[in-house]
């Protein structure tokens, strides 16, 4: 883009635990970089990146931004990402398009949950990174025993390059350990550091090793190399000192960026299925590929689509083919979002992250470009909480459907959903601040106010008896008359099998074309429910007997007597109530383990199975659907955030006498105050 190679482009993630000074830290960047002649900050709502008045107003990053600037002749895009687990959606999108990381830690606080999670997803890709301590300025900054942490969560690759120079407010700069001498620094610290650092450049060259213990001296330009290799194959995470808000230290950080980061071509080869060329290669001159991570509605501009590009040059005004659709495109003006701004472009090459309006149809995880190609899909967090939601006002439900889809659109962490039992419309989301920030959108962006419930249990019923009943409906009220009679016996089904009718007629006692009725009667009422207004299931209803009438028989009556036989069936046969059980996979650090299983147990749940990843301790269970909608809150809160959790349906068993009779009872006083 604009003239600058391929090997002169850094693409970076800004990651964190919230409130570790991400934004301030991207601001600083900006500024210290020449992007911006002023530099904003988060308590003055000025920041470029949180320009959302939902962020402005919670001070907090709600969406990832994706900003540009340019240091020393280097193109450098970087995406800012939310902090709060709430938001995790943007932070694994950002992730996905991404060369290398930032990893922030606030210099006060240390490793925090929000940096567990995120160096385990980093781990996963296999992202090169860099960590930030901030906020060195703080006078309870705690630079050694930080490093120490580091060591013991993320291994001793994570070494300083920098050693700092005075600490609170007398922090100034910091002395590149390489490049210059202790100078002001402690020289005891700046030895020991500069000697672990030489240590671990040199684990990664097994030549370079032997040289050292062997006291041969190593050129800086050896050890630079080392380190910057190091940095690539993820065995070394510089550790680089700032404060954001003074701002010191982000030009030395800027400069780690262009010297120490990977661009696209030392990346090498892109993860993607590619039908013919080969391997996509992060080459300009190319067939081009990119990959649309990220969807944004613009109040002035409409929709904005967001591409990485992986390979060739996608131009303004050119058509390009969406293979995941199989549809053509035409691009209109690049655009780089810089906040509020806009910055127009004419073309982008491998590493750049630009967007384009009025796409017709284009969507995350589609391919765009001239190479025929399926990018591997980003996989974002499923929902775990839900609400249930309707109209504040009588006909807007269609409003909020459209206004929900379109944020849908923007956000894939978001599941909405009509229940096809219980009808209401369900908004799934990461959290309950979540789903907040979601229904203010939707009032601020659609105009409508919505109710927010609990949802409904989509319980289901059945029996575990049989029984024998014989029903006659019988209508005499002037004109034509109705008549029917039938007889069924009911027995339970196997579980999930469903619904099944058998007919046994013989003699012709009613008439075929009457028996269809007699079923669709019953499949009408057990879908209404018989004691609890939830669905029947699992039973087979056997059709023997019955009589007609030459001039009263008709449809209508079979279907009506239908209705009122399996009402009587099913209340002497023993009905039961199911509910859904779910799957539950809970991650927790081992000092959770006994009050998660305590909640878990108290929750009418069983442990399934016990394991382990990383240092986080794996408990599986099967819980009642109906006991988990205030779980994703109460095991944040039992954690300090520190625990995650996936929920997944599994099948239906049946329900304590107990919770059926409070179930059954709420029912029946429900529809008692209808009929009032």
């Amino acid at each position: 883009m604009n003239g600058i190679s391929v090997e002169k482009t850094r693409n970076i993630v800004v990651l964190g635990h919230a409130s570790c000074g991400k934004t301030s830290l991207v601001e600083a960047m900006l500024f210290r970089s020449g992007t911006t002649s002023r530099m904003g900050t988060v308590e003055t709502k000025s920041t470029v990146s949180d320009c959302m008045p939902e962020e402005q107003e919670r001070q907090v990053s709600i969406m990832g931004s994706n900003l540009f600037l340019k240091h020393r002749d280097h193109n450098i895009f970087v995406g800012d990402t939310p902090g709060y687990a709430d938001f995790y959606a943007d932070v694994v999108g950002a992730i996905s398009v991404a060369d290398a990381a930032i990893v922030v830690i606030d210099a006060s606080h240390g490793v925090e949950v929000g940096t567990r999670k995120i160096w385990r997803m980093l781990e996963k890709r296999n992202i090169p990174r860099m960590i930030v301590l901030n906020k060195m300025d703080r006078e309870n900054a705690k630079f050694t025993e930080i490093v120490a942490e580091l060591n013991e969560s993320f291994g001793n690759g994570c070494t300083p390059i920098q050693v700092p120079i005075g600490l609170a407010e007398t922090f100034t700069d910091a002395a590149n350990l390489l490049l210059d001498e202790a100078g002001d620094a402690d020289a005891e610290l700046f030895n020991d550091l500069k000697t672990k650092l030489v240590e671990t450049a040199v684990e990664s060259d097994e030549a370079m090793m032997e040289r050292y213990f062997n006291d041969e001296t190593l050129t800086r330009e050896e050890i630079i190399h080392a380190l910057h290799k190091g940095i690539h194959n993820c065995t070394f995470f510089p550790i680089v000192l700032a404060s954001a808000t003074k701002p010191t230290g982000i030009v030395r950080l800027l400069n780690c960026i262009v010297d120490y980061m990977p661009s696209p071509i030392e990346r090498g080869e892109i993860e993607a299925e590619v039908e013919e060329g080969g391997p996509l290669s992060p080459d300009a001159s190319l067939p081009s590929a990119a990959l649309v991570f990220k969807t944004v509605t613009d109040p002035f501009v409409g929709q904005l689509t967001y591409m990485r590009v992986y390979q060739g040059t996608i131009t303004s005004g050119k058509d390009v083919h969406n293979f995941t659709r199989e549809h053509k495109e035409r691009i209109g003006e690049l655009m780089i979002i810089q906040g509020k701004e806009q910055i127009h472009v004419d073309s982008a090459s491998p590493g750049d992250i630009v967007a384009v309006a009025k796409l017709k149809d284009t969507h995350i995880n589609d391919a765009l470009g001239e190479a025929k190609v399926k990018f591997k899909d980003i996989v974002f967090p499923k929902p775990v909480t839900t609400v249930a939601v309707t109209a504040a006002k009588r006909g807007q439900e269609e409003k909020i459907a459209e206004g929900l889809h379109r944020i849908n659109e923007e956000d894939p962490a978001i599941r909405v959903e009509r229940h096809p039992e219980t009808h209401e419309l369900l908004v799934s989301g990461l959290g309950d601040v979540h789903l907040d920030v979601v229904l203010k959108r939707l009032k601020e962006k659609f105009k409508v106010d919505v109710n927010t419930s609990t949802p409904k249990v989509a319980y289901h019923e059945t029996i575990r008896g049989t029984a024998d009943v014989r029903y006659r409906h019988r209508k005499q009220s002037g004109g034509a008359g109705q008549f029917a009679e039938v007889a069924i016996k009911i027995r339970p089904n196997e579980r999930d099998v469903g619904y099944e009718f058998v007919n046994k007629i013989v003699g012709g006692v009613i008439s075929s074309s009457f028996i269809p009725s007699v079923d669709k009667g019953i499949q009408a009422r057990m879908k209404d429910g018989i004691i609890a207004g939830c669905p029947v299931v699992d039973v087979v209803v056997e059709l023997y007997d019955g009589k007609e009438h030459p001039v009263d028989s008709k449809d209508i009556a079979f279907q009506i007597a239908g209705k009122h036989v399996i009402i009587d069936a099913i209340e002497k046969a023993k009905p039961i109530l199911l509910e859904p059980i779910v799957n539950v996979e809970v991650g927790i650090p081992q000092e959770f383990l006994g009050d998660i299983n305590a909640i878990i147990n108290s929750k009418r749940g069983h442990i399934t199975g016990m394991g382990t990843e990383g240092s986080m301790q794996i408990i599986k269970s099967q819980v009642p659907h109906a006991e988990m909608f205030r779980f994703c809150s109460e095991l944040r809160s039992i954690t300090g955030g520190r625990g995650s959790f996936s929920i997944e349906f599994d099948h239906y068993a049946e329900v304590p006498p107990n919770t059926a009779k409070a179930v059954i009872d709420a029912y029946k006083k429900s529809r008692n105050q209808d009929e009032d």
